[in-house]
């Protein structure tokens, strides 16, 4: 089985670009036989299931996702509840949020479960008090969630909460082998590493993910993890689980990759990860 993996698709600051038609194109030249977004499709929910509608209409293949940090805020929407939002995409039957689905090819079987995942300042720097990273803003620089999520208001609460409702999923699969999709990253190689920008990463990896995912994918059968979030392209493997970060982000950062180009096209070529399972 082909699986296509990316992340990070931004068709809203990226709308300069037809990021929804090139990524279907891009996954049917890669023969896919089903394409899994991790998150951070737009800012505006309307926007993200319309994008996920047309994607599927112009895909032979089953399409399906997990919503990201910006499809879940109310930017667009201030009197839209987080709660709310989050049931929107539950409701969706493309979302895997709450729902594992079984994929099958030539008797071969593969759970999908999924969550927007969140984070518990596991992967701050621990220099940082929790009161400290509770404020969630450093020298004038304040993360976005803080803004347009109430989830932010208890990010322990909200952790505990996405970890009981994966546990579900993966108890609802048995032992057949998964893969794990969030937006928030599981693994700390994928933090962003201290650089002179100004911005102090070891506070803001706190709003990244938490390492509690992956001690929970250990204790099932996951073989892969997907994830996005943080921009990146890149694999690791770890205890047995391959981890993947197939980001294609903003178009003002595909520069950084130092591509042949910067055409649209070339960097959903590069960030879509074809994942082949036996």
């Amino acid at each position: 089985m082909r699986i296509g993996l990316i992340s990070d698709l931004h068709i809203d600051i990226n709308k300069d670009y037809p990021i929804v038609e090139l990524t279907a194109e891009t996954a049917a030249e890669q023969m896919t036989d089903v394409l899994v977004i991790a998150g951070d499709i737009s800012e505006t929910q309307n926007q993200t299931l319309q994008a996920i509608e047309r994607l599927q209409s112009l895909c032979e293949f089953p399409v399906y996702y997990v919503p990201g940090n910006h499809d879940m805020w109310n930017k667009n929407c201030p009197e839209c509840t987080t709660e709310e939002i989050d049931r929107i995409y539950r409701e969706d039957l493309r979302c895997l949020s709450g729902k594992p689905v079984i994929l099958e090819k030539d008797g071969r079987q593969l759970a999908l479960v999924g969550d927007v995942g969140w984070y518990d300042y596991s992967m701050a720097s621990p220099e940082y008090s929790r009161d400290v990273l509770d404020g969630m803003m450093m020298d004038g620089r304040t993360w976005q969630d803080k803004l347009y999520n109430q989830w932010t208001e208890d990010n322990q609460k909200q952790m505990f909460r996405c970890l009981k409702q994966l546990e579900k999923q993966l108890k609802d699969c048995g032992s057949l082998p998964v893969l794990a999709v969030t937006h928030m990253l599981p693994v700390k190689d994928f933090c962003v590493p201290e650089k002179p920008d100004g911005i102090k990463w070891g506070f803001f990896n706190a709003f990244l993910g938490s390492t509690a995912l992956e001690e929970l994918y250990k204790k099932y059968p996951v073989r892969y993890a997907v994830c996005g979030h943080v921009h990146y392209r890149s694999t690791v493997e770890r205890d047995g689980i391959r981890h993947i970060c197939p980001c294609l982000g903003y178009h003002t950062e595909w520069p950084l990759y130092h591509l042949a180009d910067d055409r649209a096209q070339t960097h959903i070529r590069d960030a879509l990860y074809i994942l082949e399972t036996p």
